[in-house]
C-alpha cells in the first residue's frame, strides 16, 4: 500500500489532490462493484449544455440503489466524512471549505470513458465536487486528463487519487483511447466515482 499523500493548490484556486486515497480492500471491493454495474451504463444527455458536451456513458447510484447500504462504492465513499484528517487539510487549502459542514445532502454517480469518450468544458451543479480515479491493472488506456479550462491548469490522471474542487470551476476531460480494439463497456477503461456535496 502506497502512502496517501495531500496536495494542496491554493492559487489561482483552492482545489487538492489526495494520492493513494484508499486501501488494497478498499479499491477491490470499488472494482467488484463497477464489474457488476458497468454492463447497466447509459449514455446521459448533459443537462443545460449544448449537444457534443460530453461523451461516456454513466450511472447515478442513488436511483439505482433503494437501500444505499447496499452499494460498496456509497459507503467506502461516506469515509470521507469521517476522515478528520482529510477535512483538516480541505480546510488549510482555502476559507471556500468551510462549506463543507453546512452541506447535508449528497449524490453520487459513476462516469466510465473508454475509446474516443472525452467531456468538453463544464461545471457542476453543487457547491464542492468529489472525483475519485480508478481502473482495472493493467491499464489499457491513454488520455483522460483532467483540465482546468479557466485557468490553463492539467491534472494528469492517477489512480487511486482523489480531487476536491468548488463545483463551480469549469474543468474537461481529455478524449480517452483504447490502447487495443475492445467490446464496448468492456471495463478496461477509465471510471470516475463522482460524488457532489449540496445544501437543500
Amino acid at each position: 500500500m502506497k502512502q496517501k499523500s495531500y496536495i494542496k493548490y491554493k492559487e489561482p484556486i483552492p482545489y487538492m489532490l489526495i494520492k493513494n486515497y484508499f486501501d488494497d480492500d478498499d479499491i477491490e471491493s470499488l472494482l467488484s462493484e463497477l464489474r457488476f454495474l458497468t454492463p447497466k451504463m447509459t449514455y446521459q444527455e448533459p443537462q443545460n449544455m449544448p449537444d457534443g458536451t460530453k461523451q461516456n456513458n454513466q450511472i447515478n447510484l442513488d436511483d439505482f440503489y433503494r437501500n444505499r447500504e447496499s452499494s460498496n462504492i456509497l459507503n467506502i465513499m461516506n469515509k470521507i466524512y469521517y476522515d478528520e484528517e482529510l477535512k483538516k487539510n480541505i480546510r488549510d487549502t482555502s476559507w471556500f471549505y468551510d462549506v463543507w459542514n453546512y452541506t447535508n445532502i449528497d449524490n453520487t454517480f459513476v462516469a466510465y470513458y473508454e475509446n474516443t469518450d472525452y467531456y468538453k468544458a463544464h461545471r457542476d451543479i453543487s457547491i464542492i465536487s468529489i472525483m475519485y480515479w480508478l481502473w482495472e491493472e493493467p491499464k489499457s488506456f491513454t488520455g483522460g486528463n483532467v483540465h482546468l479550462t479557466d485557468y490553463d491548469i492539467e491534472i494528469p490522471l492517477e489512480r487511486n487519487q482523489m480531487m476536491i474542487m468548488p463545483s463551480s470551476i469549469y474543468h474537461a476531460v481529455d478524449p480517452v483511447k483504447m490502447v487495443k480494439e475492445t467490446d464496448k463497456l468492456s471495463g478496461k477503461g477509465r471510471y470516475c466515482i463522482v460524488r457532489f456535496l449540496k445544501m437543500k
